[in-house]
């Protein structure tokens, strides 16, 4: 799992589940947890009335015709949280209330626990396609609407061939299947292409901020290529299992007898079974062959990347990255009603270092910097390599007057043990000249910011190197232009 793309269209944002065990040291993510707990709950408690009431293929007059339409409400609620907490928090609450649903319904334990995984590959069929279409969850785009109302019409038809497992075990007829098959297709369009909009526009922006304020991290908006690949292939092989699950079933329900013979007189069940197993060969090896491909791939994809993301001799975030993840992070910031800030920093006499140790010793040390440098940087915080020798640091969520600590602490690390000791009889001391600066406006423009900062640098470095200034909190910000040339 990766960070935050750094794009503007984003997808749904998540958290790890994991974080739950931080419960006991953050009251935000008790709250958190106590209030999925409570919403699963009621998601259970409402599969429980549906599989009681048998609300599947109720017949509903339309014109001259009648449609069947069945309504589960625990999709929409866990679709409600997979959308606002991440797939993770609303596939458990989904699983375990269809597997209640299907044993009160009477169907066997192991069938039972096949079947209830229906909905939460419903569920993640909506969110990993709402993550690769860039569709953000509050729909208020008419692109994002449209998108999510064709990605989950396809989920549900997908989610619909669990239904060869219900019919069967239910023992209905022809007619009575095809309109419990039909009811939940419309069903869980209806619910998630009509009734999941409206809440999403309208309670989406304030449900995501207040979940923002309660985590101690900062959400995720994109899982690896690779991870992604895993997805899709646990998914098939779960779509894979509940048909011929469903195919298996009714080949059994069909009753047919064992000297059944075909027209040319071979008996008829063998038959049977040699055609299911050949499906099964051909699935498997589309399956194998589609994750060979798709693996290469995404590897590829995940090192193409990375290569345009990151400092091929640091490994930090290179300069490009900077402002996509700068605008993400302003309104994150601005979300929560915290400030923004940055670090300039550049390494002390580096030219001298270079001249008297070779530049292969100069890129030791930049490379060792960077490891110094984000081992005390906070979790969130993000480095860049700017150019050369010097540094950006972005501190979300960050008031300007916090952001001198932060860099001291930088500036302390680096200057308190030398570098590249294996490499040189005597190690080399390495300090840094550091300038912030912070803003708390939505409009502010990341070329002036960083402009402020470097020029805090400068000051430091005038004042005597290895230390830390701050931007003059009444210098006026610069204009777009004149930030873009001095950047």
């Amino acid at each position: 799992m990766t960070p935050a793309p750094l794009g503007q269209n984003q997808g749904p944002a998540w958290w790890p589940l994991a974080l739950v065990r931080e419960s006991g040291r953050h009251a935000g993510v008790r709250r958190v947890a106590l209030a999925w707990v409570t919403v699963g709950l009621f998601a259970i408690v409402t599969a429980l009335l549906e599989a009681h009431f048998d609300w599947s293929g109720i017949p509903v007059p339309v014109g001259g015709a009648t449609v069947s339409v069945s309504f589960y409400p625990p999709l929409l609620v866990t679709l409600l949280l997979a959308l606002w907490l991440g797939p993770t928090w609303g596939s458990i609450p989904a699983y375990l209330s269809t597997l209640v649903s299907a044993l009160y319904a009477g169907l066997p334990w192991q069938v039972a626990a096949l079947f209830a995984f229906a909905t939460p590959v419903e569920l993640v069929i909506v969110w990993g396609s709402m993550v690769v279409l860039d569709v953000h969850p509050d729909l208020q785009r008419r692109r994002d609407v449209w998108r999510f109302v064709a990605v989950a019409t396809i989920a549900a038809i997908a989610s619909s061939l669990a239904g060869l497992i219900w019919i069967d075990a239910r023992g209905l007829d022809l007619l009575a299947g095809e309109r419990i098959w039909q009811g939940w297709i419309i069903g869980d369009i209806l619910q998630m292409c009509v009734f999941a909009p409206p809440l999403l526009r309208v309670f989406g922006p304030r449900v995501r901020g207040w979940v923002d304020r309660q985590f101690p991290l900062p959400p995720r908006y994109a899982f690896s290529y690779t991870r992604s690949v895993g997805l899709v292939v646990v998914i098939v092989l779960l779509m894979t299992a509940i048909v011929f699950q469903g195919v298996g079933m009714i080949t059994q329900s069909l009753h047919i007898a064992a000297d059944a013979r075909t027209p040319s007189g071979e008996l008829l069940l063998p038959r049977l079974r040699e055609i299911l197993y050949f499906m099964a060969l051909l699935v498997l090896v589309a399956i194998v062959t589609t994750t060979t491909f798709a693996s290469a791939i995404a590897r590829h994809g995940e090192r193409e990347q990375n290569v345009g993301r990151h400092d091929a001799l640091t490994g930090a975030l290179n300069r490009r990255a900077f402002y996509p993840a700068f605008e993400k992070e302003l309104d994150r910031s601005q979300r929560l009603g915290l400030g923004l800030s940055v670090i300039f920093f550049d390494v002390d006499r580096f030219k001298t270092l270079n001249d008297s140790f070779g530049h292969e010793m100069g890129d030791e040390v930049l490379r060792q910097l960077v490891r110094r440098v984000q081992s005390v940087m906070r979790e969130h915080d993000l480095l860049f390599r700017w150019g050369g020798e010097e540094f950006v640091i972005l501190l979300p969520h960050t008031a300007p007057a916090d952001a001198p600590h932060l860099a001291e602490r930088v500036r302390a690390a680096v200057a308190a043990v030398p570098l590249v000791q294996q490499y040189v009889a005597n190690p080399l001391t390495v300090t840094l000249s550091l300038g912030t600066a912070g803003t708390a406006h939505r409009d502010a423009d990341p070329h002036a910011l960083v402009a402020r900062a470097d020029q805090a640098c400068y000051r430091a470095k005038q004042h005597g190197r290895n230390r830390v200034e701050m931007a003059e909190a009444a210098a006026p910000e610069l204009g777009p232009e004149l930030a873009r040339k001095l950047a």
